[in-house]
């Protein structure tokens, strides 16, 4: 089996690899014994099943690598500073962490970005200029934030002071997420089922757990 049949195979069943294993979180999340510490496994899940159903393995892997790394920093500087996203710290439902950070984390990133840009391309007109498609993808990004700041602070993947979510991380994360997003779309220009999927995938889930 060569790269380009893996790739099709699994473009066409990760979308529902991706159903299956948000709807056993859900459980998981609301079970009230419900074990902790699984919430970072499913980020490895979502990007690596992006990555390996993306057309060009090699370009997704830089992207990944590339975002991973810009996401860990940001979030290493805002957190131990309070420069970047406001005053925070994270709980252990994460794992492991580094300068604070869990190690995960930049995960997070790829995923947002990646899933945010691909329904870009999926719905934007093509003749719509990079510049414009990427502060939509940034926009987007915003709103899948917006949605997973409560279920993060219930669940204690972090937790903000005083409880208050400042609007200055929101302000953060449309400028990273439009920078990354440039950088995204103008190496990546097919759209990715399995990305494009788990935008809504992932809209859906938070907003169940912000409701529930």
């Amino acid at each position: 089996m060569n790269v380009n049949t893996i790739q099709v195979k699994l473009e066409s069943y990760a979308p529902w690899i991706l159903v299956l294993f948000h709807l056993i979180g859900l459980g998981i999340f609301l079970y009230p014994d419900r074990v902790e510490g699984l919430s970072g496994l499913n980020m490895i899940l979502c990007a690596l099943l992006i990555l390996f159903s993306s057309e060009n393995w090699r370009t997704e892997t830089y992207l990944l690598l590339g975002i991973v790394v810009g996401g860990f920093t940001v979030e290493a500087i805002g957190v131990n500073t309070g420069l970047l996203f406001g005053n925070y710290d994270y709980g252990h439902e994460l794992g492991v962490k580094l300068y604070g950070v869990p190690v995960v984390l930049g995960l997070n990133w790829y995923c947002v970005v990646a899933t945010s840009v691909h329904f870009v391309l999926q719905w934007i007109p093509k003749t719509m200029p990079w510049m414009l498609k990427a502060v939509v993808a940034g926009l987007l990004c915003v709103v899948l934030d917006y949605f997973i700041e409560p279920v993060a602070m219930k669940y204690n993947f972090w937790n903000w002071e005083h409880g208050i979510i400042p609007l200055f991380n929101y302000v953060c994360w449309f400028i990273f997420s439009v920078l990354f997003a440039s950088v995204y779309l103008l190496n990546v220009k097919k759209v990715n089922a399995t990305a494009y999927f788990l935008f809504y995938i992932w809209l859906l889930f938070f907003c169940i757990l912000n409701v529930l």
